[in-house]
């Protein structure tokens, strides 16, 4: 038994023995595993902190980086970019240089089509560039660096943990996209200089080209950029850049990447071209319709929830880009001629000689003052600031004068002289504006004359009235008598009584006639026979949206008009008697081309088809009859076909006017100055066959010789069934003239005549 008790412990004390023994085994286990784990955990650990820092997985996937908002002209040219603190314009692979591709390979990532995102090999230079502080780049790949310049969240500032995130999205994008998607998305993202961002902008800014043309050296010139924008930009810079360019150049042919017949010394050996460098406040071609544009897409943009500076909308407009060069010539040519004449003329009787607020009313219109009240200032302390000189360039017509010492006082005086002008030209078919010139010069002169600005368009609403009558039974053959009228108010008070330009009366005058020669007596005849309100009733028709004061003297255009709603009134005659309303957008596509929406003119029948024709063939009286105020567009702008227009001029020749109308384009100029008592003294030069029918001819003209917009020499089209008499010259005839300054109080006797 006791054997057997003994038997019965050693068989129980094994077990007990062995677990002893094992004891330390375990221990050793455990601390061995401890040591694997705990590094793992840590990792592990790292990983998920770096992961739940980056942005989520389907934006990685879909990344999306701000672009700049592209205005085109309809001739595809690109007209300017919107956008906030970065330009961005992205663009395909296709239309990028393959020059760029290789440049950029051989300087950044050699192993860049071999890797998945990171570069076991430069892992060696990501560790020295985090312990060795003479390296100061290395390791990252261009997918690397891809990711760095598409999400904010990978950060960079220097740590192990925003190049974890680099490489974790790295790995990502390369299994979600091709490698040329991966480069091309580079080139359109990172910086090159200042905010141009994507190697499209930045060609464009450098060279005046698009990526797709840029040369060898150019793409190496841009690729060398990427290692400090600042330290090689090529305009401050020139030599280091030069020198930055032949390394590069050096890298692609060590690296294989010239063709065949292309010599490393020979390329090395070009000068640096650049083209010549934007001006910040240059807002490209038609800077101030792209202006007006901005404005109205910012509301269409708030209308349909995008961002128009940064969501990469692409607008094409009406606008063609070869006719708003030629206004923009036309512009620039008439009143560099003019504005000296002018300077003669108004020397030593500029009206704030004598008007002690003169310059006041222009300082209150000033954009420096509108900031200035806004931020709170006091009149005073906005006059001190006025008073104080300051560093400023200048507009001349003899060439910018720059960096002169000059108080904004002092400035209001100097530019008060100027004329202005605002020029807007019109498809009347659809109502397509084709050219618009807000002024004489967008960085000097911000307010635009075409849409903005309003002022007396004097002979210009002629038309209107004669408009009326047609419509309502006259005909351009009908006489009326060239002699005073006279309004009374309800209570029978004379309220006006109108005068001929060069005060002369006498005889009788077809309407066509009493338009062509511009004679007031004639055009208030035919408003006293029909009436202000239809005069008023038959504008607003016609897509006159300013208020109208319908009064007797509307007729001869005392109201204010712009010159984009009276190119657009204008149009009907042209349109057969349909009034367009201008516009200047066709369609506004999204960043990925799909189109967003499309426009078409708003049109309604304003007058009937037969008035239409009639009034055209009246205001080619204007231009080709004995007399005519526009005659000049035939003997000195040798201007073809049919042509029809009126001239208008202020009573104090503050404002003239002239409208042209052919065809295929209607088109207008108003002239100017600011302020409306700077003022031409003399009808010769102040009316509007002198200051503004220059900028039309002169626009014609030069649109006439493009061959490559091929206007056809038209006539205009007569209705079917047309049976009114147009010839007139059989009608016209006068009996004596006399002044009528001459005239007594008796003068109906003298004429022997009844004002009715």
């Amino acid at each position: 038994m006791s054997a057997s008790q003994d038997d019965s412990t050693q068989s129980i004390d094994k077990p007990q023995g062995r677990a002893k023994g094992k004891s330390p085994f375990r221990r050793y286990r455990l601390i061995l595993l401890s040591v694997v784990l705990a590094p793992l955990l840590l990792v592990l650990g790292f990983v998920v902190y770096v992961i739940a820092d980056l942005p989520p997985m389907a934006v990685i996937e879909n990344p999306s980086t701000d672009l700049s908002t592209q205005v085109f002209s309809a001739d595809g040219k690109l007209l300017r970019s919107i956008y906030g603190e970065k330009h961005r314009i992205s663009v395909p692979m296709t239309e990028i240089s393959p020059w760029a591709f290789s440049a950029l390979i051989a300087t950044e990532d050699e192993r860049f089509m071999d890797h998945n995102g990171v570069d076991p090999i430069a892992l060696v230079a990501i560790v020295k560039d985090f312990f060795i502080k003479q390296q100061k780049r290395g390791g990252s790949t261009i997918t690397m660096q891809l990711a760095r310049n598409l999400y904010d969240q990978v950060g960079r500032e220097r740590s192990f943990f925003r190049k974890a995130k680099e490489m974790v999205v790295s790995i990502v994008l390369e299994r979600s996209f091709t490698k040329e998607e991966i480069i091309t998305a580079y080139l359109n993202t990172v910086s090159f200089l200042g905010n141009t961002y994507g190697i499209e902008s930045a060609s464009d800014e450098l060279f005046r080209k698009h990526a797709s043309e840029l040369t060898i050296e150019e793409a190496a010139l841009m690729i060398g950029m990427l290692k400090g924008t600042s330290q090689y930009n090529p305009r401050k810079h020139p030599e280091r850049a030069l020198q930055r360019r032949n390394e590069i150049l050096a890298k692609m042919h060590a690296q294989g990447f010239f063709e065949k017949g292309i010599e490393l010394d020979s390329l090395q050996s070009r000068p640096v071209e650049l083209a010549e460098s934007h001006d910040y406040r240059d807002l490209g071609i038609a800077p101030y319709f792209t202006e007006h544009l901005r404005a109205w897409l910012t509301q269409w943009c708030k209308e349909h929830d995008y961002d128009p500076y940064s969501d990469g909308l692409r607008v094409y407009t009406t606008i063609d880009s070869r006719l708003q060069a030629h206004a923009e010539e036309a512009v620039t040519e008439h009143l560099k001629e003019l504005q000296p004449i002018f300077d003669n003329h108004i020397a030593g009787r500029e009206p704030y000689l004598k008007d002690t607020t003169f310059f006041k009313r222009a300082m209150r219109k000033s954009t420096r003052y509108v900031k200035a009240r806004a931020l709170g200032l006091t009149e005073s302390e906005i006059m001190k600031e006025f008073r104080e000189p300051v560093r400023m360039n200048l507009f001349s017509w003899r060439g910018e004068i720059k960096d002169t010492l000059m108080s904004p006082w002092d400035s209001l005086r100097y530019y008060s002289t100027f004329l202005e002008t605002g020029f807007m030209a019109m498809d009347p078919s659809n109502g397509h504006i084709k050219a618009w010139v807000g002024g004489i010069n967008h960085k000097f002169f911000k307010f635009d004359h075409v849409f903005l600005g309003k002022r007396q368009v004097g002979s210009t609403f002629k038309p209107f009235v004669y408009t009326a009558a047609m419509d309502n039974g006259y005909t351009p053959c009908d006489l009326e008598l060239n002699q005073p009228v006279f309004f009374y108010d309800d209570t029978g008070k004379l309220i006006w009584t109108p005068r001929n330009a060069d005060g002369k009366v006498g005889g009788y005058m077809t309407l066509r006639t009493g338009l062509a020669t511009s004679t007031n007596l004639i055009t208030a005849r035919v408003m006293k026979a029909i009436g202000p309100q239809v005069v008023c009733e038959w504008a607003r028709k016609m897509g006159i949206t300013s208020d109208l004061d319908c009064v007797p003297s509307l007729c001869l255009g005392t109201t204010d008009l712009s010159v984009f709603e009276l190119i657009g009134a204008y149009g009907t005659f042209a349109n057969r008697g349909i009034w367009n309303e201008p516009m200047f957008v066709t369609r506004i596509e999204d960043r990925n081309g799909n189109v967003i929406q499309e426009f078409q003119p708003q049109s309604r029948e304003a007058i009937s088809e037969r008035t239409a024709y009639m009034m055209l063939d009246m205001l080619k009286g204007v231009v080709d009859g004995r007399g005519g105020t526009g005659g000049r567009l035939r003997y000195r702008y040798k201007l073809k076909g049919e042509i029809g227009g009126k001239t208008g001029t202020t009573q104090n020749n503050s404002d003239g006017w002239f409208v042209g109308v052919t065809q295929n384009l209607v088109g207008g100029a108003w002239v100017g100055c600011a302020d409306r008592t700077m003022r031409f003294r003399s009808t010769a030069y102040g009316q509007g066959a002198s200051m503004a029918l220059p900028i039309f001819g002169g626009f014609m003209a030069k649109a006439a010789a493009d061959e490559s917009l091929a206007l056809p020499v038209s006539s205009f089209d007569m209705p079917t069934g047309f049976d009114v008499q147009l010839d007139c010259s059989q009608y016209d005839y006068r009996r004596k003239s006399v002044w009528s300054d001459s005239l007594t109080p008796s003068f109906k006797s003298v004429l022997n005549v009844d004002d009715e």
